[in-house]
């Protein structure tokens, strides 16, 4: 069947109750996930790449953290897949320039959407793969998507957590026309922005919040149940807090229309988002299927921002990435949102 034939929507809401919130904690020790971190020249500096021990095939999965995380934001749903007797294999776990232990490029317009997908890329090849299985969340879900735009042949699957796209986009080219979009993001950028100019003051204020015992308020609006999840994603939060980055990141977007770029993408694709996420409106969610016509569409029940930690396991079977062990119900009124 061709790919645009016809058009899959299956929104589901998992039954939260038999399986518990956010069961991993975050786990900064590759060995323990069985990866092995290297570290890849490319023309944005060096890149940090925590990959499987042994490759297997010709296709990586490629692991595309988000705008406040780094290559452990994708423990738990490594965790969940080996508890359940299905580990992911070929992964490819990146840093993305300017998170984790990826210094960002010393000159500022150099990064580009275009310039991170290719540095991405090129840590896949340099570690043989010739092509990719991503997924991606929040911002790495947008890169995600981006390459499967311009790279159609070799990729093969793109898995999305929480991607952030329309509504997001449309905030950081009218901040105040569509801040009723998504206006916990449009805050964000607007302190992030701040914090940068601030410099060093900034970064002496996340952690007096980080002192203070304030973080778990701070990041409330990421989680659907903040004081249930594990400190270490807490405090990895706070790590992450890269005002700069974050801000480059997103005037790395403006332009960008999804809707002529993503009309290329010729893989199939999973996308996630969890029913209280503040970042991604359902209307996000049901308008990939404008430019991927046979995506699944999943919205997990009692969940925020961070699918792949609160509920990895639900993650897991959402994106095609393990074998769903109970019948999912339609929920029809998230179609007509």
């Amino acid at each position: 069947m061709g790919l645009h034939e016809r058009t899959t929507l299956d929104m589901t809401d998992t039954d939260a109750a038999t399986r518990p919130y956010a069961p991993f904690g975050l786990d900064a020790d590759p060995a323990s996930s069985g990866l092995v971190p290297v570290t890849v020249d490319t023309e944005l500096g060096p890149l940090r790449v925590h990959r499987s021990a042994i490759r297997t095939g010709s296709t990586a999965t490629l692991l595309l953290h988000g705008a406040a995380g780094s290559w452990t934001t994708w423990t738990p749903l490594l965790a969940a897949a080996r508890a359940a007797g299905e580990p992911l294999t070929d992964v490819v776990a990146i840093d993305l320039p300017g998170w984790g232990d990826s210094p960002g490029p010393r000159i500022r317009s150099r990064l580009t959407l275009d310039s991170l997908a290719d540095v991405v890329w090129r840590a896949v090849t340099q570690l043989g793969y010739t092509r990719a299985d991503i997924t991606g969340h929040s911002l790495g879900a947008f890169i995600a998507l981006h390459l499967a735009a311009i790279r159609p042949a070799y990729v093969t699957a793109v898995r999305l957590v929480s991607a952030t796209t329309f509504s997001v986009l449309a905030s950081i080219e009218h901040p105040v026309r569509s801040f009723s979009a998504v206006p916990g993001f449009t805050l964000l950028l607007g302190v992030f922005r701040l914090l940068r100019m601030g410099g060093d003051r900034g970064a002496r204020l996340v952690r007096a919040v980080r002192h203070a015992g304030l973080l778990r308020v701070a990041v409330s609006p990421l989680f659907r149940h903040t004081l249930r999840v594990p400190r270490s994603v807490v405090n990895a939060l706070a790590d992450e807090v890269r005002p700069d980055s974050f801000v480059r990141a997103a005037e790395a977007t403006r332009g960008y229309d999804p809707q002529r770029r993503w009309t290329s993408i010729r893989c199939a694709g999973w996308a996630v988002r969890g029913d209280a996420d503040s970042f991604v409106p359902s209307r996000d969610l049901t308008g990939l299927l404008r430019t991927i016509p046979l995506a699944t569409l999943t919205e997990i029940g009692d969940c925020g921002h961070f699918a792949h930690v609160e509920r990895p396991r639900e993650t897991l079977e959402a994106l095609g990435l393990a074998t769903s062990r109970r019948p999912l119900g339609t929920k029809n009124e998230a179609a007509a949102r």
